[in-house]
């Protein structure tokens, strides 16, 4: 990927130059990506590549994975991981070769000897001074790195537990909870009081936002839905067992969410919500507007730009106060569209309701995500220099806002 070229080259050099916090990660543990002994593949598999790729029968088939790189030959999630592993290991794998790919390997699998790995990654090498950090996989989970990872609450086990049966898309229930936290459920009250002692734990760990992914299996409009509804949904699905409709597992979740949103408003923090690229039919972020409406009070983060739906997204953080705008991981879906959404951001002043994420499972995904979107900010941000529409300084100012400073205020972590 060629450097971007401008006639303010300075704009490039400072914007690298700037420290980032990063809104959205999945980051495995270090030493569980060591057990592995990681190759590429592995890298490659925690950037996305496999979500549109095949991936090899055998994580050390080069050639194979070769040959499924360039079935998607021009993707960005292969571009900004490849820039991650020729600034973190000096290998170009930009275009694949067995020699290269084979090269990249060993040089990961030695840096993951040193459990700090990591850690120099994110701090030293990409300057993200703090991680927004959601482990899906096992919530509010421990141990992590306090001084790096700021966790989140992720919701989405409470929307399906109307019955012990179900699970979310991740595969999470609820009734994980119950013995941690010692209660158990047996009627619809006590599931409302396992919820209240998650939100209360979630205080206690000091989560700075819950997050919602439901799009992946709902749509995300949600109703209000009165708790007596709600009690029906769950005395047949849990109390008697029974298979519910479609529109009663959609009225459990509505109510569930509204209900969580009123402890969120409690907890005085953000909420974040991941839009577009999911179930297509109801990912689209206009479907928000009903709750971003009903809870005026509360600070909505919207994920992804919204992609496809870039303006859909755009127009919620230009007509509602309480809506903040998150370009996590659009970097690394379509450079392009960043940096239309981007600008058409800037123009509609909303520079200070910008963040970025990289919503990766690995810290080279990280490391390339943030790469790239620099590299977007500095290629738009210079052309509104070049064409009189900012000056320097305002630039690199939308620059520092957009990568640190908004998420600072928004997730209050000046505060410490």
């Amino acid at each position: 990927m060629s450097a971007v070229s401008s006639p303010h080259p300075r704009i490039l050099d400072e914007i690298l130059q700037l420290h980032a916090i990063d809104t959205h990660e999945h980051t495995h543990p270090p030493e569980l990506v060591a057990q592995k002994g990681p190759l590429i593949t592995d890298i490659l598999e925690g950037s996305y590549l496999f979500w549109i790729a095949k991936p090899p029968e055998k994580k050390d088939d080069y050639l194979s994975l070769v040959n499924r790189i360039r079935e998607v030959m021009g993707s960005a999630f292969f571009k900004a991981c490849s820039l991650a592993i020729k600034d973190l290991y000096g290998v170009n794998i930009d275009p694949p070769s067995v020699k290269n790919l084979k090269e990249a390997s060993e040089r990961i699998r030695e840096a993951y000897k040193d459990p700090n790995w990591v850690k120099n990654v994110f701090r030293d090498k990409a300057l993200i001074d703090k991680v927004i950090w959601d482990p899906h996989w096992e919530i509010l989970g421990e141990p992590f790195d306090r001084s790096l990872f700021k966790p989140v609450l992720r919701i989405d086990p409470f929307l399906v537990g109307y019955s012990r049966d179900v699970k979310d898309h991740d595969g999470n229930t609820p009734y994980t909870f119950e013995e941690r936290l010692n209660i158990k459920v047996e009627k619809f009250d006590d599931y409302l009081a396992l919820i209240d002692k998650v939100m209360e734990e979630a205080r206690k760990r000091k989560c700075v936002s819950v997050k919602c992914a439901s799009a992946y299996e709902r749509s995300i409009n949600f109703d209000f839905v009165e708790e007596r509804c709600a009690r029906q949904v769950f005395d047949k699905g849990f109390g008697r067992g029974e298979a519910l409709k479609a529109v009663e597992a959609k009225l459990f979740g509505d109510f569930v969410l509204n209900y969580i949103l009123e402890r969120v408003r409690e907890m005085n923090v953000p909420v974040q919500f991941h839009t577009g690229l999911a179930r297509v039919e109801g990912s689209n972020p206009i479907n928000l507007v009903n709750i971003i409406r009903r809870y005026s009070d509360v600070d909505f983060i919207l994920f992804h730009g919204g992609y496809p739906w870039i303006r859909e997204f755009a127009i919620l953080g230009f007509s509602f106060p309480n809506v903040y705008l998150d370009l996590c991981w659009l970097p690394i879906i379509s450079p392009s569209a960043c940096k239309t959404l981007l600008k058409e951001l800037i123009e509609l002043g909303l520079s200070g309701k910008i963040t970025w994420g990289g919503d990766c499972w690995v810290a080279e995904g990280s490391y390339g995500s943030l790469k790239l979107f620099k590299l977007i900010l500095s290629e738009v941000l210079s052309d509104l220099v070049e064409s009189g529409y900012l000056n320097r300084e305002e630039a690199v100012e939308i620059a520092s806002k957009a990568l640190r400073e908004n998420a600072m205020k928004i997730f209050k972590l000046d505060h410490e």
